[in-house]
């Protein structure tokens, strides 16, 4: 299943010194069963910052990490292809690389390592049941029931967990991959019942406070809200201005595709879009193309590629998204002739089946 989430706010990573007397200090003795890399470093990285924050060179297959744990935190360690996920606190850790799961001498990295042998036992029979399922009349039924299984079973797996630590770093990264596993994603009501409950140290971490600030611009670019306005310096084709208050909100229904050239499921869109700008395109209804996250020029000549006619604000990189909350692409919204927002995350048929209804009702 898809990996745990790496976001960021830094914590400090202390110094063993003289004056802690050793109380508070942390060891981690790692080996690694590859004599090619020798000479070569271990990276210890920050889930919080996403940020190396120590670095020591393996030598005879062995590799020392030595400081002060003034509170625990979340470390990635990597040595060429081979990695680790540890919950860094006082104490000795001894771990192989070869096998991060085996890590012994902390008691939370013990625990988080439980946890992930059995999210991946869940996993494995998830994906034993998928291959069965092959080649039967009722493959999508079936399928879409063993993954319904899968997030049922890993939402009681996670609260299990939460329930003993909803105040510590294990919790945290418990309450991440409970997120991440999720069938559909949370709404903004559900995110805020899932969090009821969770101490200040998980909805003060990185990762977590980063979703709450997404669930909050989401909340404020709901449908049924004012659209919000943004500007970009360069952003019309001509490398005029442009302000998205210059198509939404002018009379017309607007359909708002947020896509970038590189994107494989925004360029499979294209066709439905291109049906309904045939369709419907007048003094009723248009379409606005918002390319984001993407160089200026391969925007321009995606455009010209696949003869795409309707108006286009390019070079907009993360301007939009961070104001709509958007996490992913193509995310097609639709506008009302007054900027309230009809409906978000369209896709597919339902584009055109939307328009229709709102098109219908005017």
């Amino acid at each position: 299943m898809r990996k745990l989430f790496y976001f960021a706010v830094l914590i400090g990573m202390a110094v063993l010194n003289s004056c802690d007397g050793g109380k508070n200090s942390y060891t981690v003795n790692g080996s690694v069963n590859d004599s090619s890399l020798d000479g070569q470093m271990v990276l210890m990285t920050d889930y919080n910052s996403g940020q190396v924050i120590d670095s020591v060179i393996i030598a005879n297959g062995k590799f020392v990490f030595k400081g002060i744990a003034d509170s625990a935190k979340v470390c990635n360690l990597r040595a060429g292809d081979l990695f680790a996920d540890i919950i860094l606190d006082k104490g000795t850790l001894t771990l192989d690389m070869a096998d991060p799961l085996s890590a012994k001498g902390n008691p939370l990295t013990e625990q988080l390592n439980e946890f992930i042998s059995k999210s991946n036992d869940i996993s494995s029979k998830l994906q034993e049941e998928y291959m069965d399922m092959e080649g039967s009349e009722d493959d999508l039924e079936a399928q879409e029931r063993i993954i319904d299984d899968f997030a049922t079973k890993m939402n009681a797996l996670s609260d299990e967990y939460l329930k003993d630590h909803s105040n510590d770093m294990l919790g945290a990264i418990v309450f991440l991959h409970k997120m991440q596993n999720q069938v559909m994603p949370p709404s903004q009501a559900d995110f805020e019942a899932m969090t009821q409950g969770l101490g200040e140290t998980i909805l003060n971490f990185g990762p977590v406070k980063q979703m709450a600030e997404v669930y909050e611009k989401l909340g404020k670019t709901a449908e049924g809200q004012m659209f919000t306005d943004f500007a970009i310096d360069n952003g019309n084709p001509d490398g005029t201005p442009a302000k998205f208050s210059d198509y939404i909100g002018k009379g017309k229904y607007v359909l708002v595709d947020f896509w970038a050239s590189w994107c494989g499921p925004c360029l499979r869109e294209l066709p439905n879009l291109k049906e309904v700008y045939a369709k419907y395109k007048g003094d009723k209804f248009d379409i606005l193309g918002v390319a984001v996250w993407d160089k200026r020029e391969d925007t321009m000549q995606s455009i010209e590629e696949h003869e795409i006619k309707w108006n286009q604000i390019i070079d907009a990189q993360t301007v939009p998204t961070d104001i709509y909350g958007i996490q992913g692409i193509p995310h097609i919204i639709l506008f009302a002739p007054d900027g309230t927002i009809v409906a978000r995350e369209l896709r597919g048929q339902r584009i055109g089946e939307k328009i229709a209804e709102v098109l219908a009702q005017k």
